[in-house]
């Protein structure tokens, strides 16, 4: 392999841009961890209906209409149920009501204040709070933008001057009660200011959950609590890390290979494991050879342009000399509804190809799984069961569906 790949380079920089960034970790993270209660959830499913009631639906082909939806990027509720839906290629964010009545439409193409560049709108993400004021990253600004509950533009945080790295955050979720936002997983950095000679930071032993507080004029940042950063470099089935916020203010979390959902109190300190005997499976040569092709395919085939040709042949050499851990993780992806639910996307044992989600109370009360092939993750949750699925149909036409689960579930 001819010198560091992408994530390597990703991973240094990482190292260094947290060195320089002004967060808030408590000695718990470092420390050993106090007395954790550890729940082991049942082995065998207990399979729920995934047949949920549909509130309504919005998107459509043709017309001029207001749900002509150019392609549909971060969606999120308020506190009342009524939906943010972000059109990236219109630069807008589209409010609806329960009765799919649109609301209002705020924010715009642009380069002044509440305003965004078309070039870097498809990488914005948001995070409604429960009185409807919206919070939206913007990587372009390298800052956080606010608008009120009426779209109306209220300011611009930024980072401060040392933390002169571009966060690529892929999503962000409010903490309830507070002006403050939660990266539901792993965030890196593209660049930072050169570092002098004595400005050589140690290897990272985390992999941090940030938070970013925006209650004032520059962003606050604060690590809620260190995930474990697997050794070595692999770029295939590196165990995810992801996280979601509980209405109590704990952050529950996976970071490693096994099925081990972990939930860290304000202060980053771990209380909670619950468990399924879900072990990982061997990644082995056939599994390697197998990945790397559908690496491939999906990377396609670039005609005609030369620089993008390229950069096509720089990335699949990437692919065909990547490194992988050597098991495959049981979790997938991890959310947490407006209620508190756990939703755990997971891969099953070893004789269960297919992904199902499990469905896990605040608490840690196991409520069942939805089978293989029954829903999607939801692209938000709502008050009162209320989620939304961002869809595309066989014509490529982005919509959006809402829809309400059962009390039980919520």
């Amino acid at each position: 392999m001819v010198g560091k790949t992408t994530q390597q380079r990703t991973q240094r920089a990482t190292a260094v841009a947290m060195a320089t960034l002004s967060i808030t970790v408590t000695a718990a993270l470092a420390g050993p961890l106090a007395a954790q209660e550890v729940i082991e959830l049942p082995a065998e499913d207990l399979p729920l209906d995934a047949d949920f009631e549909e509130i309504y639906r919005v998107g459509s082909l043709d017309g001029d209409g207001w749900d002509t939806f150019g392609r549909v990027g971060t969606v999120g509720f308020d506190g009342a149920g009524n939906l943010y839906i972000l059109d990236t290629e219109a630069v807008r964010i589209n409010v609806v009501d329960l009765q799919a009545n649109l609301v209002r439409q705020f924010m715009r193409e642009g380069q002044g204040p509440g305003e965004f560049g078309s070039d870097t709108a498809p990488a914005l993400e948001f995070a409604v709070m429960e009185d409807g004021r919206v919070t939206v990253y913007d990587i372009g600004r390298m800052a956080f933008t606010i608008f009120g509950a009426g779209g109306e533009f209220e300011r611009i945080v930024r980072f401060s001057g040392a933390q002169t790295s571009s966060a690529m955050i892929p999503e962000i979720q409010a903490v309830p009660g507070t002006d403050r936002v939660l990266a539901t997983s792993e965030v890196n950095y593209l660049r930072r200011t050169a570092p002098g000679p004595d400005d050589e930071p140690s290897e990272p032993s985390f992999r941090h959950i940030l938070s970013y507080d925006v209650s004032g004029d520059e962003v606050r940042i604060d690590s809620v609590a260190a995930g474990w950063l697997p050794p070595g470099d692999p770029e295939g089935f590196s165990p995810p890390l992801r996280a979601g916020v509980l209405p109590s203010g704990a952050v529950v979390y996976t970071d490693s290979s096994t099925y081990a959902i972990k939930s860290a109190v304000p202060g980053g300190r771990v209380t909670r494991v619950l468990t399924r005997p879900f072990q990982p499976r061997p990644v082995t040569r056939r599994v390697r050879a197998d990945e790397i092709e559908r690496r491939l395919e999906a990377l396609g085939d670039a005609r005609g342009d030369p620089i993008v040709q390229r950069m096509m042949e720089f990335r699949r050499g990437q692919i065909e000399a990547m490194e992988f851990f050597d098991e495959i993780p049981v979790v997938v992806d991890l959310r947490t509804s407006r209620e508190g639910t756990i939703w755990v996307l997971h891969r099953g044992d070893a004789d269960a190809e297919d992904n199902r989600i499990d469905l896990i109370s605040s608490d840690g009360r196991y409520l069942g799984t939805l089978p293989p092939g029954s829903t999607a993750m939801p692209s938000a949750f709502g008050p009162n069961g209320l989620v939304a699925f961002v869809e595309r149909d066989d014509l490529d036409v982005s919509y959006v569906s809402v829809k309400r689960l059962p009390e039980g579930i919520r």
